[in-house]
């Protein structure tokens, strides 16, 4: 049995406790916006930040990630706990997908398990789903004009590379000067930010957007652990 460690806890606390004041703000200000799920989606990628902290793979992904898994099935429009259906998980909006965030829950428990080790990758993979495919469609919905294909915007497009470009720049800065904690570090940090953002933006335009919380950061962290990353 895995030994729970100060890093583990300090790891869980940080999480759940992110996580949840995510939650309340988007309770606070659920009769402000057009999508409250949307503002989870986006930014619930805080996480990452706290990645670090963890020791055990099995304490991050069985304990931070994977019980959100259940607890977003649990909020969903047939569920039949009332309490999580009618609360701030439960809030949906027209054009958002009842299941969406239970998938993003699976990515981040398959990530964290089966990329703990490469904890730079594994933050890439959730901020493309968070920031880059959440902002795509934010943006997409309430200013885009160019429909190119199934529904994706010009407009949308150009804000996934935007956002997954600033926030792979962010994160490469955070774990390789910051905190020391990655392997690898691009000589040209901008260049790769740039390149990976691409790479996100390209996949979230062409991935259905049904499954696109659990193909746009499968497939990022596939090809980041492809390139060595």
């Amino acid at each position: 049995m895995t030994a729970i460690t100060e890093g583990d806890i300090a790891g869980l606390v940080g999480v759940y406790g992110y996580v949840f004041s995510v939650l309340g703000l988007t309770w606070i200000l659920r009769h402000r916006l057009a999508q409250p799920r949307k503002l989870i989606h986006v930014l619930a990628g805080g996480i990452v930040f706290f990645w670090w902290t963890f020791d055990s793979r099995e304490v991050m992904a069985g304990l931070a990630a994977f019980p959100f898994v259940i607890i977003l099935l649990l909020a969903t429009p047939r569920s039949p706990v009332r309490l999580l259906r009618d609360g701030p998980l439960g809030l949906t909006s027209e054009k958002g997908h009842r299941y969406g965030l239970v998938m993003y829950a699976v990515s981040w428990t398959v990530i964290a398990y089966f990329m703990f080790d490469n904890i730079l990758a594994a933050s890439i993979a959730v901020a493309a789903m968070s920031f880059g495919d959440g902002m795509a469609e934010a943006v997409g919905h309430r200013y885009g004009r160019i429909v190119y294909l199934r529904g994706r915007t010009v407009e949308g497009t150009l804000a996934a590379f935007a956002c997954a470009t600033a926030s792979v720049a962010v994160l490469v800065w955070f774990y390789s000067e910051a905190i020391g904690r990655a392997e690898f570090a691009p000589e040209q940090p901008l260049l790769f930010a740039a390149a990976i953002g691409a790479f996100i933006s390209v996949v979230e335009a062409v991935t259905p957007g049904s499954i696109d919380n659990l193909a746009v950061p499968l497939v990022t962290g596939g090809y980041l652990t492809t390139l060595g990353v």
